[in-house]
């Protein structure tokens, strides 16, 4: 009698193949099952390594004599330094701390290096194709692998890259769910997470500012510092929108949180303060970080009444939304400010479509 043929159970595939019962092909970011009937595609695990070539990564410090060589990372390593680097800061010295500095503090810290790759890989797809996005999901998953145990013991010596790859998550965080490209962003729970993933990742910066101030990455802390000139239509673009929040902001008693008009709490004013605080820092120094900082600088609980849907919470997030539009040149936010402008859109009542309309604004 022929022996059974035997099967190879899989413990990678994504949450809903398991809930589904069936076979998950484990591609990554999206399962095939997942794309054909466009669901959203979500991994508790990390995707086992089978590739048997070491990351640069890991080869730095661990096999300095390897003969191995990791041809896919040294030309995202490249490619960080010819192109990536430049594209995610607007002022020149920001770009050189970045190309350089950040891949030196990697070389002592693999957790970073990877980030580093993943981003890269991340900039690399828009015009190569699914390989990167695989590589880029790969390098990710070990850099969190590495990096988590370390937030729990932050110390003089691994704050730096611990900062360098915080800085990095909100780029990763809004590139890997474009909503343009992947289904995974789809609703209010999904957008929170994707900003508390990014408000978690910058508490580093609160343990350790003291000793980031001394080390070499201290330029990226200070936001608004480096002067850049706004273009024109930009530059008028977010006028308008500072004078409609500003406007907002003093009718809030007024628009009510709801349609009962019950008032409001000191959490839901902050959020419409926050933004026009950033807006205004936008404005004078040209730095588009100061808009990115908004999920960071909200208090926590925002978060919640966001969930919630109450109505000045699906406000902020419209006038957010609007705001990133400031910014659609800035590849890994492709989509990100039409979709919040829409997604808090369907869930505002019909009485505030004036409020949307006052919001949306003609680029």
């Amino acid at each position: 009698m022929p022996s059974r043929r035997s099967h190879s159970k899989s413990h990678h595939g994504c949450t809903q193949c398991k809930q589904r019962q069936i076979k998950c092909d484990e591609a990554r970011p999206i399962c095939g099952s997942c794309s054909r009937k466009q669901l959203p595609c979500e991994f508790q695990s990390f995707a086992p390594q089978t590739s048997p070539h070491q990351s640069i990564a890991d080869i730095s410090l661990e096999r300095p004599g390897s003969s191995v060589l990791p041809l896919l990372d040294l030309e995202l390593l490249h490619h960080w330094h010819t192109a990536t680097a430049t594209s995610l800061a607007d002022a020149k010295p920001l770009q050189e701390v970045i190309r350089t500095a950040m891949p030196q503090e990697g070389l002592a810290n693999p957790f970073l290096m990877h980030s580093v790759l993943a981003v890269s890989a991340l900039h690399r797809a828009l015009s190569h194709g699914q390989m990167y996005a695989e590589a880029a999901m790969t390098h990710h998953s070990r850099s969190l692998a590495l990096c988590t145990p370390l937030l729990n013991n932050i110390t003089r010596q691994n704050c730096h890259a611990l900062f360098a790859s915080s800085c990095l998550v909100p780029i990763f965080v809004f590139a890997s769910r474009s909503p343009g490209k992947t289904p995974r962003v789809q609703s209010l729970i999904q957008v929170v997470e994707a900003f508390r993933l990014i408000r978690g990742a910058a508490s580093v910066v609160n343990q350790a500012r003291s000793w980031i101030e001394g080390g070499p990455l201290h330029p990226l802390l200070r936001v608004g510092q480096f002067q850049k000139p706004i273009e024109l239509a930009a530059q008028r673009y977010a006028l308008a929108l500072y004078t409609r929040l500003q406007s907002l902001d003093l009718n809030l008693p007024q628009a009510g949180p709801d349609t009962n008009s019950v008032p409001f709490t000191p959490t839901q004013n902050g959020s419409m303060k926050n933004l026009l605080d950033l807006l205004q820092l936008y404005l004078r120094s040209g730095d588009s970080r100061a808009i990115m900082a908004w999920p960071v600088v909200v208090d926590p609980s925002y978060f919640d009444c966001l969930l919630r849907k109450e109505r000045i919470a699906l406000l902020a997030l419209a006038f957010y939304g609007s705001s990133l539009k400031i910014l659609s040149g800035h590849w890994w936010l492709e989509g990100w400010g039409e979709f919040l402008l829409k997604l808090a859109g369907d869930y505002l009542p019909g009485a505030d479509k004036e409020l949307l309309n006052m919001i949306t604004i003609a680029t």
